[in-house]
């Protein structure tokens, strides 16, 4: 009797085992262990089995949008821009979280040990096909031309993370700002929109339906360039097409992005061309600059930019407003 209760004792305690065995992962491991999949932006289909833990960015975009989506101990490296204040919105404090860039040598990223790279489709294809080569995951994001555009980038990396819900979220609150900034901008009526003509290091730029366009109309402001006939806008933007528009301002160039141009050069040798000399952006001296990092925008930063645009040419509407 007395081993008949030590054997029913012993499949008891089997027995409470085994359920102990299949109790409800933790909320940790649940939220890790994800099976999903997404098409990216170049149309290439990329299959999860969990989160991706190290993640490596190649742009300066991916970089922006990928911190506000996962913590910094996901990303393995950001690029090689990432310390470039003329050009990214990455902080020192971000970047120290972070502590590593990289240029996108296929090698190196390889030695990063990334689980998904955050690549876009802007970038070579040898770059591309030599990380491929390698057996990495390459998540494609695009190179947007206007504002819906850039929701779509913001929204698609959420899901390429398992972020989902945070992705939805950043484009909520892109939508929400925009839609206050419209209500400010909708006060200027058609009469008083100026017309802007934005440069370069070697020409006007900002082509109808290129992204400064984009930005400029959500701004409301006249992108000069645009005015110009789309059969005469082909190569470089020449200072006659310019002189015809006589935009009522200039923005200029302020990001030296190989050391080789003086931006404070560049500013007197426009000011100082005979050519321009009778168009209403040097007669008035309006000659203003929006930071690069506005101008080349790549990420939900993309309403700053709309914003920085419309406070300059319209700085009266934003006196008052905190910063």
């Amino acid at each position: 009797m007395k081993r008949l209760w030590l054997i029913c004792l012993v499949l008891l305690a089997l027995c409470i085992s085994g359920c102990a065995s299949k109790e409800t992962p933790s909320k940790e491991v649940q939220e890790t262990k994800v099976a999903y999949e997404v098409i990216d932006e170049g149309g290439r289909r990329h299959i999860f089995n969990e989160k991706p833990k190290r993640i490596v960015s190649l742009s300066y975009g991916t970089d922006e949008i990928l911190t506000e989506l996962v913590e910094a101990n996901r990303i393995a490296a950001y690029c090689r821009w990432a310390e470039d204040s003329g050009i990214t919105f990455i902080t020192q404090e971000q970047f120290k979280k972070v502590g590593r860039k990289t240029d996108g040598n296929a090698e190196e990223v390889l030695a990063l040990k990334p689980d998904l790279v955050l690549a876009t489709t802007a970038m070579s294809s040898d770059i591309i096909n030599a990380l491929d080569a390698l057996g990495l995951k390459v998540y494609l994001a695009s190179r947007p031309k206007n504002y819906e555009q850039m929701r779509q980038k913001v929204f698609k990396l959420g899901e390429a993370v398992g972020e989902n819900a945070k992705g939805k979220a950043l484009v909520k609150q892109m939508d929400e700002r925009m839609a206050m900034l419209e209500a400010k901008l909708s006060q200027i009526p058609d009469s008083k929109r100026k017309t802007v003509v934005a440069f370069n290091f070697l020409s006007a730029m900002g082509r109808k339906g290129d992204l400064i366009d984009s930005m400029m109309n959500k701004a409301h402001i006249i992108n000069g360039v645009a005015q110009i006939p789309t059969e005469l806008a082909t190569g470089y933007i020449s200072k006659e097409q310019v002189v015809r528009v006589n935009p009522d301002i200039f923005f200029l160039a302020t990001w030296d992005y190989d050391n080789k141009h003086n931006v404070d050069e560049y500013v007197a040798q426009i000011k100082n061309d005979p050519a321009y000399k009778d168009v209403k952006a040097i007669k008035n001296n309006q000659i203003k600059f929006v930071s690069d990092k506005y101008r080349y925008v790549a990420s939900h930063h993309i309403v700053d930019a709309v914003e920085e645009f419309a406070k300059a040419v319209y700085p009266e509407l934003f006196r008052g407003d905190k910063t």
